[in-house]
């Protein structure tokens, strides 16, 4: 299983979170919703919303990922599917350090995480970003998780919300919209609305 983190496993978006530190939280989250909508590339949304993280405080982000949670009952639920020795992988175009973080404060693991990376220099940050999603797609990612893991493409259950996810929804197996946005809906096979439908779901398909 493949899950998206910020909006699908995560309730808010991390990127969102940082910009209040540096007071550019509306800038930021209007730039992120027409990311997400699909209006402009996530190459583009993504160095636009790092541009305005530039010079925020590495203990200040620190900070921010310390208090990045999963949502209520994600946790148990990755648990669960371990349980089943079903592999997970986390694709995202948020970060690593905030994706670990939620996963610990959940007391919870996954078997791979694909994020991006904010480049720091004299403790701050610099406003640059790198990772596998500057020029990438999560389909690549994908493609390259299953070739690693030796796992049929047909066997993937994918989960996601935004237009960035797109990519792996259409290449999975089975895909799953949790509150998906706009456009995003017409690729999943199935929509979700709460951990308890996705359970449900999941457990109707046999998985858990």
């Amino acid at each position: 299983m493949v899950f998206d983190f910020d909006g699908t496993l995560s309730e808010g978006e991390m990127i969102v979170e940082l910009a209040t530190e540096v007071g550019h939280r509306s800038q930021i989250s209007e730039i992120t919703e027409r990311g997400m909508r699909g209006e402009i590339s996530f190459g583009e949304s993504l160095n636009l919303r790092t541009g305005l993280l530039k010079g925020l405080s590495e203990k200040d982000a620190g900070k921010v990922y310390q208090n990045t949670y999963l949502r209520p009952g994600m946790g148990e639920l990755l648990e669960n599917l371990k349980e089943k020795n079903i592999k997970i992988a986390i694709i995202t175009g948020g970060f690593v350090e905030g994706v670990e973080r939620a996963l610990e404060n959940s007391d919870t693991s996954v078997d791979w995480i694909v994020a991006n990376d904010l480049m720091v220099e004299k403790g701050h940050l610099t406003g640059e970003v790198r990772g596998e999603f500057m020029h990438k797609s999560k389909r690549e990612a994908l493609d390259k998780i299953c070739a690693m893991g030796k796992i049929s493409i047909e066997e993937v259950v994918a989960i996601g919300d935004g237009a960035n996810d797109i990519p792996m929804l259409e290449r999975a197996g089975f895909s799953i919209g949790f509150r998906p946005k706009g456009i995003v809906k017409q690729y999943c096979d199935v929509v979700v609305d709460t951990v308890g439908e996705l359970r449900e779901l999941l457990t109707e398909k046999n998985i858990l």
